[in-house]
């Protein structure tokens, strides 16, 4: 068990808001984990259940817990910039209160960032599970350039499976509230500007997906919140043609008429088929390559050796 004097790698952040159901479920997932070099912080963003209660028993039980309260709520970009000033770690591991991360996703996303310099933020697969048991894989495109080349149709994370530099996002400006709850990915586009994106192709958490999940209870707000972040980008990351500025307002409308659980059904269709699209031109253009440099092997001209033998 990591001690809380000694300076850990990653900091693992968990907002908490009336997160009484699920909330041990979550931290008992993060202490499974083979990586042991980690803290967790546990921010209450001032819940009207019992959350503060139990985040001082875990506090307790744990020594790696640190728990920090606000007697009112402040939103949750506030909570994640006070969270990333107290943060020890120089790597930052974002959970959501009621998913669950699975015991190898630190050691592989650490492992990742020694070996990747230059990435500067890391997602991976999900894994996404229901009330009912039922399940399915969400699947992010694995490279910078891939990711960036389709960053403005969808977004190149999920909040639950980064990791990411601390001092990168502290430059960055951190949360901002004004662009809640689409602030992650706002963040995740200032990253990008500043460095690689990456996500490793398997899941690391489980996203528990229930009614009670600030993406189905606010949905209507992330719509609005989503169309204004896709104004900042058009204006900071490089102008949209038509069709996607079309596609944004598509997307604000369906978002504020139609039902939480059609829009994101739909919108893991769109997923799906902008992933396969990126994943088959990588194939492709990887095959196109093998056979441009088999064709130039084959029909370089022979060159006779002093010996008189022709060369390969």
């Amino acid at each position: 068990m990591q001690r809380k004097n000694k300076q850990p790698l990653v900091s693992v952040i968990i907002p908490v808001f009336n997160g009484t159901p699920y909330l041990e479920e979550t931290v008992q997932s993060v202490q499974k984990s083979t990586f042991r070099n980690f803290e967790i912080l546990l921010i209450d963003d001032g819940s009207k259940d019992e959350s503060k209660i139990l985040c001082k028993t875990l506090e307790k039980k744990f020594k790696n817990i640190r728990f920090y309260a606000f007697p009112r709520n402040k939103g949750l970009g506030r909570v994640l910039n006070f969270a990333l000033r107290q943060a020890q770690g120089k790597l930052i591991c974002r959970l959501n209160q009621d998913d669950l991360m699975l015991p190898y996703r630190l050691k592989m996303q650490t492992d990742y960032f020694k070996t990747h310099k230059n990435t500067v933020a890391l997602g991976s697969y999900i894994k996404i599970f229901d009330k009912n048991n039922k399940t399915e894989i969400i699947k992010y495109l694995k490279t910078d350039k891939e990711i960036k080349e389709i960053w403005q149709i969808v977004g190149p994370f999920y909040d639950s499976s980064v990791m990411y530099k601390k001092d990168v996002a502290l430059k960055a400006g951190g949360y901002d509230q004004d662009f809640w709850p689409a602030d992650d990915t706002h963040l995740f586009y200032r990253l990008g500007m500043r460095g690689k994106l990456a996500n490793i192709p398997r899941p690391l958490v489980e996203v528990r997906f229930h009614d009670q999940a600030a993406s189905i209870k606010h949905f209507r707000t992330l719509a609005l919140s989503t169309y204004k972040m896709h104004m900042w980008a058009d204006k900071n990351l490089g102008k949209a043609p038509l069709p996607i500025h079309l596609f944004w307002f598509a997307e604000l409308i369906a978002g504020i008429l139609l039902p939480p659980h059609l829009n994101w059904f739909v919108y893991r269709i769109i997923k799906k088929i902008v992933n396969a699209y990126e994943e088959t031109k990588f194939l492709l253009t990887r095959s196109l390559r093998k056979n441009s440099i088999a064709k130039k092997v084959k029909t370089q001209p022979k060159r006779l050796s002093l010996s008189g033998v022709y060369d390969k």
